[in-house]
């Protein structure tokens, strides 16, 4: 290369989309579509960057996209993302900077992630109004007058499933990991923890437009029929520890929809009181980063998903997968901290933090 010659100019166009049809790795085709014009225009007129996307994350296969631009907006049909028949130029240029923007969100690591959590849609089963899921999205869940946590319904089989909705703050957000604390019941003799056994997620969208424009919950026990999942996760095994614990996933996952179900399995122990079995949590997050404002997934009238692509918001989003511009911290106390003072009034946060030193109750 040194030379200045490019190998490229020697080969036929279908020996170099071969070739760089081997190219599996976001990281790789960006790169390849950056060395030279020829080896750009072997990837845009093959659509490289949109075949890529589609198998990297095939949950949008059947997205319309639509891009804000200075002259108007540019839409994408469904049916144009995945016709074997070759637009025109202008086209696939337009289709290659949508899917390279939405390569490079893919593969940015989140330095800094989020909380993408809304509200909570709703549970399985609740066992009190008061032990109800909002509960879990409070990092604090004992106070010096009482406790906040969820609890399902007690059930003498201990198989029993439950399951938790949640509505992320964007309708299209990359989650990468999951974390879950079960809560520890210090009232009661030897402070049990009511964990499930194993844990599982699934992601997201509902099916009509009515519950696509919800903004309030929970509602009781939602059904999991009115939505359609395109991501499904492995199984986690998880511990009976009163303690935040992480469950990443295999890889970084684009949720459709911004709906998030966790699935618990199995119900570790016993209420030695009425003999039946429970899951009880403190608190949940879901860590990722939202694409929004550099992309907004909408339903339509004809419940067709579009997304919209404003391309001018795209550096502000890969900027705040490295925290820049936002309050960060190394210290989980310190970030747990920041959390409490973000949820309770003033009068409440020295109280609380006080009595959550506490090791014993």
């Amino acid at each position: 290369m040194e030379t200045g010659i490019d190998f490229v100019d020697y080969l036929e166009a279908d020996v170099t989309s071969n070739v760089l049809a081997f190219l599996n790795d976001p990281l790789d085709l960006l790169r390849a579509s950056s060395v030279s014009r020829n080896w750009r225009r072997s990837v845009v007129a093959n659509g490289f960057c949109k075949n890529l996307w589609v198998r990297k994350v095939p949950q949008v296969a059947n997205i319309a996209y639509a891009v804000e631009e200075s002259n108007g907006v540019m839409r994408l049909k469904p049916s144009d993302v995945l016709s074997v028949h070759p637009p025109a130029w202008e086209t696939l240029e337009k289709e290659h900077k949508i899917y390279t923007s939405l390569l490079q969100a893919l593969t940015k690591p989140i330095i800094y992630p989020k909380d993408c959590i809304s509200f909570p849609i709703g549970a399985s089963s609740t066992d009190r109004e008061v032990e109800n899921v909002t509960n879990t999205l409070i990092p604090v869940d004992r106070y010096p007058w009482g406790a906040s946590y969820w609890s399902s319904k007690g059930h003498s089989d201990p198989n029993a499933p439950e399951s938790i909705l949640y509505r992320l703050n964007s309708n299209i957000c990359i989650v990468s990991e999951i974390d879950i604390r079960p809560y520890k019941v210090f009232w009661e003799p030897g402070k049990p923890v009511y964990s499930a056994k194993s844990v599982r997620f699934r992601m997201g969208h509902p099916k009509c437009l009515k519950d696509w424009e919800i903004k309030v919950g929970p509602v009781p026990q939602p059904s999991a029929d009115e939505y359609v999942w395109t991501y499904t996760s492995p199984e986690f095994p998880m511990s009976q520890e009163y303690c935040l614990q992480p469950f990443k996933l295999p890889e970084p996952v684009v949720c459709v929809g911004g709906v998030v179900q966790v699935e618990l399995f199995g119900r570790a122990l016993r209420n030695e009181i009425d003999g039946l079995f429970y899951i009880c949590l403190a608190y949940i997050r879901v860590l990722g980063h939202p694409l929004e404002p550099a992309y907004n997934l909408e339903m339509l009238p004809s419940g067709e998903l579009q997304l919209r692509h404003y391309p001018h918001a795209m550096d502000h989003v890969l900027r705040g997968f490295s925290g820049e511009g936002s309050e960060t911290t190394d210290n989980p106390h310190d970030e747990m901290e920041m959390m409490i003072r973000d949820f309770l009034p003033a009068q409440m946060i020295e109280e609380v933090l006080e009595w959550d030193e506490l090791d014993d109750f």
